[in-house]
């Protein structure tokens, strides 16, 4: 069985029709022909959220993988929302690291996701049928699959296994000892007990001994602390401090995958302005190697201006579609002249929007031809697929809505960026212990050396110490009140209360407005 479970599978692409409609243009089936021979291609005219769908209709060609190259690390999220909609197949997600200093305490949880996709690829098993990457992740050397191999140890419910000798050897690689869990590549010995979580974890697991046998593998919460459900083994791969690696991530890839390079003119752009702004440029790949790497595997270049330099060149009827005012009473107006005699597929990100501009747009002439389709879906740049008449267009492009750009980190925010933000005495929270009084730093010697720590009060006045490379833990605290709270009791159930009841309260309040909207949609207008 899987160590880990897998995330939920999204539903079939609403839109996965058209990727075999695109099969049927001419230029199309001649790239794809020129890639079942080993060859390379060109395809032009494809931009914005029509490489999603050129992306869906190779892969169904493809005879294993398909690795999807962006030039740029932002562009791999919306990417991925684009492929939801055109693709019945999950896009697997290869990152780059943010922080490449070899000397970092705390393991980027972008690095997990790196190492969950490479056990997959080794294992040969549920290969994934699309892989979305950038040229940062791919000019960031991985190990190879032999250092994988060596570095990942099985532990299985039955083992003979001493844990003091487990914890020594896993302090060896890497993994931080703490008191209690908390992020990726940290465990804790509590009695009979030794709580960890494996850097490709996404949750940590708590292993319980009887003697010197397993006793059982469960997988918890790090903030309630509850069980989640019980493994049979699991799979710990934990690499040397001093571990520097030197391979391609081709190296895990079948000799028959396929590479879509999205603008190569600016992937190479983009790699070699990465290279020469690192400050270790010596531990990245090149951009000359790492594209070389990629060329040994047959290869399409989609831009929107096609490129003469390959094998074979092909161009696709996807046009950009105009601007709107976002003026709520011209709206209505541009879409039916914007549609012309192309249906619309208007992709929302919520049933109520579809409900809203369901409402917004009966009457006109799309809804009475039947012309215009609801989807829930995220559609990040719209167009026009000629060949089958047809517009795409995401709810927000109608009124120039822009998403903020989201972080794929396990860990999406930080509350306090320094601890100069800090003043003795301020009231903060810590993530997992609740309200306390922040008492100043200080140097505290561990394994023979001298480290920072933030020092923390509760009730009590029990005190915790907070390494200051996890300050990403502590917010500083905002009251409402003109009282000052309680500070909270370490190890109390008050703590966990509180979340449960605010989240509650955020529950209760949703429906509220649900119910409040409800009532002024019932009311006659004036």
């Amino acid at each position: 069985m899987a160590a880990f479970p897998a995330s939920d599978r999204p539903p079939a692409g609403a839109l996965a029709p058209f990727a075999a409609q695109l099969e049927a243009v001419g230029d199309f089936r001649t790239v794809v022909e020129s890639l079942r021979s080993g060859n390379s291609g060109t395809l032009g005219g494809v931009w914005g959220s029509s490489c999603a769908l050129v992306a869906a209709a190779i892969a169904r060609h493809a005879p294993s993988t398909l690795v999807v190259v962006t030039p740029r690390p932002a562009m791999i999220d919306p990417l991925v929302d684009d492929l939801r909609l055109f693709s019945d197949s999950v896009a697997a997600v290869f990152p780059a690291i943010e922080n490449l200093d070899p000397d970092r305490v705390v393991a980027d949880g972008l690095e997990g996701d790196r190492l969950r996709l490479l056990k997959r690829l080794a294992s040969d098993r549920e290969l994934p049928s699309i892989i979305v990457t950038s040229i940062q992740a791919l000019m960031q050397p991985v190990p190879s699959r032999d250092d994988l191999a060596a570095a990942t140890e099985w532990l299985a419910v039955g083992d003979s296994l001493d844990r003091e000798a487990l914890a020594k050897s896993l302090a060896e690689r890497g993994c931080h000892a703490t008191t209690a869990v908390e992020l990726p590549g940290e465990f804790a010995i509590r009695g009979g007990l030794l709580d960890l979580f494996p850097p490709d974890a996404r949750q940590p697991v708590r292993i319980e001994w009887f003697g010197d046998e397993i006793e059982s593998i469960r997988l918890f919460d790090v903030a309630t602390q509850r069980s989640l459900g019980t493994l049979d083994k699991i799979d710990v791969t934990f690499f040397a401090k001093d571990a520097r690696h030197r391979a391609h991530v081709t190296g895990y890839l079948d000799a028959s995958a396929w590479m879509l390079m999205i603008e190569p003119a600016d992937l190479q752009e983009e790699g070699r302005f990465y290279h020469e702004r690192q400050d270790q440029a010596d531990r990245l790949h090149s951009i000359r190697t790492t594209l070389a790497e990629l060329y040994e595997f047959p290869s399409i270049a989609a831009s929107a201006l096609p490129a003469s330099s390959y094998d074979i060149a092909g161009h696709l009827g996807f046009e950009s579609v105009e601007r709107f005012s976002g003026n709520l009473a011209k709206v209505k107006d541009e879409l039916v002249a914007v549609a012309e005699d192309h249906r619309v597929k208007l992709i929302c990100e919520t049933a109520a929007e579809i409900d809203r501009l369901r409402e917004l747009f009966a009457g006109s002439s799309l809804d009475e031809r039947g012309q215009i389709e609801y989807i829930e879906g995220r559609l990040h740049e719209g167009f026009r697929f000629v060949d089958a008449k047809t517009v795409f267009l995401g709810a927000s492009e109608l009124f120039q809505r822009h998403d903020v750009g989201r972080t794929s980190r396990r860990y999406q925010s930080r509350a306090i960026d320094s601890f100069l933000e800090l003043r003795k005495g301020d009231l903060i929270v810590h993530v997992s212990h609740g309200i306390g009084r922040y008492r100043g730093l200080k140097l505290l010697e561990k394994e023979g050396r001298a480290e920072e720590y933030l020092e923390l009060e509760y009730d009590g006045g029990t005190r915790i110490y907070v390494p200051s490379f996890r300050i990403e833990l502590v917010q500083k605290y905002v009251g409402g009140k003109k009282t000052r709270p309680p500070l909270a009791k370490i190890g109390g159930k008050s703590w966990v209360r509180q979340k449960q009841a605010a989240a509650q309260a955020v529950h209760d309040l949703a429906a509220e407005m649900l119910e409040l909207a409800a009532r002024r949609d019932a009311r006659p207008g004036i």
